[in-house]
């Protein structure tokens, strides 16, 4: 009988799903480092699944949820939390489904579910009507929340919100599926940033570890009645609940001008700004205007506009 051969690429042996799942969750823990302030984590039970949950800032403070980007998980808020949590406890919730610390068991099969088991998680940590706060991936589940439970939601802002407004550009699905390839991750990282933000190693090492852990419970969003998807006119001019919205001007995954247009014209609580010389990663590239325009929202001030760069 052959002896079965291990599965190699230029003579390394691959890792396994078990040892690439470890070696994701050591990278989660060292990017958690990377926070300056004392945090606590906790699982919060769904009947969607286990939800991990980072915590910090006083207890009797008022609430603010922190919802990450695709692939970027919780620890991606290290630049800002410090700020934020001067103020308000800090409940940063790993998204379930993604790749992050959260364990799917049923899974969310529509934007109606994904909704419900948010609620569920603010409902199991006693968070009643918080400010809440999202980036691309997080920004899109803020803007589901927005339109189906605005009255558990006391303000919000989103950042480069993951399509919602207006079509993700066909780049991003190149670059997205790219990631497999070699080098896919240095590419996509430089598509996104150019050079204007370069990741600390620890971080840089989860989103490597992220993309190599194949998970089929974290296979992607669904696509009926889930998302990616783009709010109708209607829905859109639903929402009542006080809302920032920011992009980058140097955004790529789609025309950050038109979102804002759509945006500004459909949702009479929008206030919308335009970030010089950022990208799609506000809360890193433009964190010190990202922390304070968003406290200033949060408290009822209207955030000064973003400084120009020098002629």
């Amino acid at each position: 009988m052959t002896k079965p051969q291990n599965r190699t690429v230029n003579d390394q042996p691959l890792a396994t799903a078990a040892e690439n799942r470890d070696r994701f969750q050591e990278a989660y823990t060292a990017s958690l480092r990377l926070w300056p302030v004392p945090y606590e984590t906790v699982y919060v039970p769904t009947r969607f699944g286990q939800t991990h949950v980072v915590t910090c800032g006083r207890e009797d403070a008022p609430p603010l949820v922190l919802l990450h980007g695709a692939m970027f998980s919780s620890t991606m808020w290290y630049p800002n939390v410090e700020a934020w949590s001067e103020s308000y406890r800090i409940y940063a919730i790993d998204i379930i489904g993604d790749k992050n610390l959260s364990i799917p068991e049923a899974g969310c099969a529509s934007r109606a579910e994904y909704a419900a088991w948010l609620l569920e998680v603010w409902d199991a940590l006693g968070i009643h009507k918080p400010n809440l706060l999202g980036l691309s991936l997080g920004g899109m589940h803020a803007l589901n929340l927005l339109v189906r439970a605005p009255e558990r939601i006391e303000r919000a802002v989103i950042l480069s919100p993951a399509e919602s407004l207006v079509p993700l550009h066909p780049d991003f699905y190149s670059h997205a599926f790219g990631l497999l390839q070699p080098d896919g991750d240095v590419r996509f990282l430089e598509w996104m940033f150019a050079d204007r933000y370069l990741l600390p190693r620890p971080f840089l090492e989860q989103f490597r570890a992220a993309i190599a852990w194949r998970d089929e419970a974290r296979s992607g969003l669904p696509k009926e009645n889930g998302f990616p998807y783009v709010y109708t006119d209607e829905e859109l001019q639903s929402i009542r609940v006080p809302l920032l919205l920011m992009w980058g001007e140097n955004e790529v995954i789609y025309d950050p001008r038109s979102a804002m247009e759509r945006a500004g014209r459909l949702i009479p609580e929008a206030q919308t700004i335009l970030v010089p010389q950022a990208g799609h990663v506000l809360s890193m590239e433009s964190a010190a205007y990202v922390n304070q325009a968003a406290a200033d929202f949060f408290k009822g001030t209207r955030p000064s506009p973003p400084a120009l760069p020098p002629a």
